[in-house]
């Protein structure tokens, strides 16, 4: 059986994958108004969305820690422990198949 990788999927609507900020930070902080805090003025979509479009997670690190240096080790968790943000089957399936 050949498992080379022909096709990639992106899933920018959230139809194939659950991936969702809340079920790592929901595990860090100890409120939801933390995290929605949080997620709305530290590590937001459009911080995200600027990795997508080619800067690296060093400099987006660097970036956010000047500005919120309180929250260094939770920033550092964005892309540190990104997995914790997807749930659902269809990820397992995912992981399963890379990781063959």
């Amino acid at each position: 059986m050949n498992k080379e990788i022909n096709t990639i999927i992106f899933d920018i609507g959230g139809v194939l994958v659950d991936w969702n900020p809340e079920y790592l930070y929901k595990k860090v902080f100890d409120t939801q108004e933390e995290v929605d805090w949080f997620l709305n003025h530290v590590c937001t979509p459009e911080w995200n969305i600027k990795q997508d479009a080619g800067r690296t997670i060093a400099e987006a690190n660097q970036v956010k820690i000047a500005e919120f240096p309180k929250y260094e080790e939770q920033i550092k968790l964005f892309y540190g422990r990104w997995e914790e943000m997807f749930s659902g089957a269809i990820l397992l399936k995912v992981l399963q198949f890379s990781k063959n």
